[in-house]
């Protein structure tokens, strides 16, 4: 590479002419001027106030020009190896999009690339290839052959100035995020930290940020580990149900991670395990009857006690062989013992009968229809004989027989 790079500038010079005294016309510390570009390849329309903030390499070639094509395969691995980190390279020519377009697919030139530029003369560009880096505030930090040592000044200005890729505004509403997450990894609700790092986009996009979250994810996958070893120790134990818990919780605190694929690959051994796998399947019935029984006594105190001793029951019913089945049954049971408790069910179920067969009667009654009449009031005094509500029966029909 060196020897090529040394070739190719010796062509430059041969080629140029006078360049080495032209791009000394603009010199490192000025700030650069914007480009002008007629029509962009591989990207929207880029200027640099658009990219403040970001790392620009200004290169300057044409088609005709041999030591440009030379370089072209070094610009190509730059982009790839820089792009990410925030460095942007614009590729200027004063050539137009027809001549332009065909030969930069040829060449695999990915970068952003210019045509129709007159930036050339305002940078004072006089020899081919030259670029240019303009740092993220928009200063001309380098400038020189592409194959000169390109390579180690973007190195360079990557340490001194590194690239802010997040607008202020993202900026603050990451800080905002890792605020939250921070205060959810202290309270030690690691998965819940973990779905809301996953809402953060663009981490790479500024070292601090970025860094911020390496650490946080590297705590996660601390606990992955801790939660890995702790399933180890009840796999040898026996507790199968726990364990495969345990395995849960490190397969989605090491998402991603040789740890998430170690608890998975732990976790389909045990299900093969005739024992193993029917006390996973015993806990997650417990799990699932516990948590119902939960809900339940949460919303026991607002019904009423027939609405409560029913939930019992039907709990009972649906989750049998469990502890909070047989918690549910025993509930159920002690109700039905509080002989208080069933008469004042029985006084409340009597009343919603009655006054809903009286009502009946007296509209009967009213439109003249004693005969439908008679089954209601019948049936409240058969029902619940010795009530008030079967004393105004008897009174109805009293008064309907003569």
């Amino acid at each position: 590479m060196r020897t090529l790079a040394i070739a190719s500038l010796a062509v430059w010079l041969v080629a140029g002419g006078l360049a080495d005294r032209a791009s000394a016309e603009l010199a490192t510390g000025t700030k650069a001027p914007e480009i002008v570009v007629a029509t962009w390849l591989n990207t929207p329309p880029l200027t640099l106030a658009k990219l403040r903030g970001r790392i620009v390499v200004v290169e300057f070639w044409a088609t005709w020009c041999g030591p440009c094509r030379t370089t072209i395969p070094h610009l190509i691995e730059l982009h790839k190896q820089y792009g990410p980190k925030g460095v942007v390279i614009c590729s200027l020519t004063n050539e137009s999009k027809s001549k332009v377009e065909a030969f930069a697919q040829e060449m695999g030139m990915i970068y952003p690339v210019g045509c129709g530029s007159t930036s050339s003369g305002t940078y004072g560009v006089r020899g081919i290839p030259h670029a240019f880096i303009v740092d993220p505030t928009g200063v001309i930090a380098w400038h020189g052959h592409p194959a000169g040592g390109l390579g180690a000044a973007i190195e360079k200005q990557l340490k001194a100035t590194p690239p802010t890729l997040m607008s202020p505004k993202q900026k603050a509403a990451a800080e905002a995020l890792l605020e939250k997450v921070e205060a959810l990894i202290k309270k030690e609700q690691y998965a819940v930290a973990l779905a809301m790092l996953g809402k953060l986009k663009q981490a790479d996009a500024d070292p601090k940020i970025a860094t911020r979250v390496a650490q946080m994810r590297a705590q996660f996958t601390a606990q992955a580990e801790e939660a890995l070893k702790n399933a180890k120790e009840q796999i040898e134990a026996k507790l199968y149900y726990q364990a495969s818990l345990a395995l849960g919780r490190a397969a989605s605190l090491g998402a991603g991670t040789p740890q998430a694929t170690e608890a998975m690959n732990q976790y389909k051994e045990l299900l093969k395990q005739d024992d193993a796998r029917a006390a996973i399947e015993k806990g997650k019935r417990e799990k699932q009857a516990a948590d119902l029984l939960a809900e339940l006594e949460k919303a026991v105190a607002k019904k009423t006690p027939a609405a409560a001793l029913a939930a019992y029951d039907n709990l009972a019913n649906r989750c049998p062989g469990t502890k909070a089945g047989a918690t549910a049954a025993a509930k159920a049971n002690a109700m039905r013992a509080d002989k208080t408790l069933m008469a004042k069910m029985a006084g409340g179920a009597a009343e919603k009968d009655c006054k809903g067969w009286l009502s009946m009667a007296r509209n009967f009654i009213n439109a003249g229809m004693n005969d439908k009449a008679r089954p209601y009031l019948d049936k409240v005094i058969a029902k619940y004989p010795g009530t008030d509500f079967a004393e105004q029966a008897a009174e109805m029909l009293a008064k309907i027989k003569k």
